[in-house]
C-alpha cells in the first residue's frame, strides 16, 4: 500500500540520521562517561557551515557536506582541549561535564542566532521525486540513505579493523590498563571528539536539507537522539544503530496514528519520551546494554 511504503520511507530516512547523531553522543559516552548536551549544537553548527559553503559562497551543498564534517570535528575538539580536558585533570566528575557541556551548547547556540537569525532558511539544491513501490522519494532522501550506510560500514571497520578503533575500545573498556598498555589517551580522545563532532555536522546538513535550517535544530533533535542511546544500551555502537531505525519506524507510525485520529502531530516529541520511559522502566540496560558494575 502507498502509505505504508511511505511510512517505511519516511522510518529509514528518520533513521539514518539519529544513527549519525547516536553514533557520536555514544563514543563520546563511552571514552568520558558523560551526557554531552553540547552534542545538538555541534549539529546546528554543521547545518549553518555547510549553508556558508552552499548559500553564502554558491557552491555544490556536497562540498559544504564535506567541509561540515572537518569544521564540526575540529569544534569538537578545541571544545574538548579548552573545557573538557582541563575538568578531566581537575578530577571533575560527569556532573560537572555534563553541566559544562550544556553551557557550551548554550554560548554556540546564541552565536549562530546572533550571526544568521532565528529565521528558517533553506539550502539551494536541486532536488528530484521519485516514485518508489507506491511511495515517493526524493534525490536528497536516496543520498542520506546510501551516505548513512556507508558511514556505518567505515565506522564497523575503524573500530574493528584499525589500530586507532581498537585503542578506542581500549580506552572505552578499561582506560587505566589502556594506558598502562601505552596507549596515548589523549591523542585517542581528539580522534573520539573529531569523529562524533564530524558525524554530528553531517547529521544537521542531512537534516536541514531534509526540513529546514533554525538554530535549534540540533536541539530538536536531541531528545530522540539520547532516546537512541538509551534504547541501544548506552555505550553500544551496533546497539545505537539498531535503536535508530527502531525509533524512526516508531515515531512515523506514530505520526500516522495521529493523523488518522485526527490528533495534531505536534505530539510527535512526545512517541521519544514514552519509549524512553518504556525503555528505563522495562530493560535499563537497552538492546544491546549491558549492566554496569557500581
Amino acid at each position: 500500500m502507498p502509505f505504508s511504503s511511505q511510512i517505511i520511507i519516511n522510518s529509514m530516512v528518520t533513521g539514518s540520521i539519529y544513527v549519525l547523531i547516536a553514533i557520536g553522543l555514544t563514543m563520546i559516552y563511552k571514552v568520558l562517561k558523560f551526557a554531552n548536551f553540547m552534542h545538538a549544537e555541534l549539529v546546528t553548527f554543521g547545518a549553518y557551515m555547510a549553508y556558508i559553503i552552499n548559500v553564502s559562497l554558491g557552491m555544490d551543498l556536497v562540498y559544504g557536506l564535506i567541509i561540515a564534517f572537518l569544521l564540526t570535528g575540529i569544534l569538537g575538539i578545541i571544545t574538548d582541549r579548552l573545557v573538557f580536558k582541563k575538568l578531566r585533570s581537575k578530577g571533575s566528575d560527569v556532573i560537572s561535564m555534563m553541566i559544562a557541556s550544556i553551557g557550551i551548547g548554550l554560548l554556540v547556540r546564541q552565536i549562530i542566532q546572533e550571526s544568521w537569525g532565528p529565521q528558517l532558511r533553506w539550502y539551494e539544491f536541486q532536488d528530484t521525486t521519485y516514485d518508489f513501490l507506491g511511495g515517493s522519494i526524493t534525490g536528497l532522501q536516496i543520498f542520506i540513505l546510501i551516505s548513512s550506510t556507508l558511514l556505518i560500514f567505515l565506522l564497523h571497520f575503524l573500530f574493528m579493523k584499525t589500530r586507532t578503533g581498537k585503542a578506542m575500545r581500549a580506552i572505552s573498556d578499561n582506560p587505566q590498563l589502556a594506558m598502562a598498555c601505552g596507549i596515548d589517551t589523549e591523542n585517542i580522545l581528539l580522534w573520539v571528539w573529531f569523529i562524533g563532532g564530524g558525524l554530528a555536522g553531517i547529521a544537521g546538513v542531512f537534516r536541514g536539507a531534509d526540513t529546514r535550517l533554525v538554530p535549534l535544530l540540533g536541539w530538536e533533535i536531541l531528545l530522540p537522539a539520547f532516546a537512541v542511546v538509551i534504547l541501544g544500551g548506552i555505550g553500544s555502537f551496533y546497539g545505537a544503530i539498531i535503536a535508530a531505525y527502531v525509533l524512526g519506524f516508531s515515531e512515523n507510525i506514530g505520526v500516522a496514528v495521529l493523523s488518522e485520529l485526527s490528533i495534531s502531530t505536534g505530539y510527535r516529541p512526545a512517541i521519544a519520551f514514552i519509549i524512553l520511559i518504556l525503555v528505563l522502566i522495562l530493560r535499563p540496560s537497552g538492546i544491546m546494554g549491558t549492566k554496569e558494575e557500581t
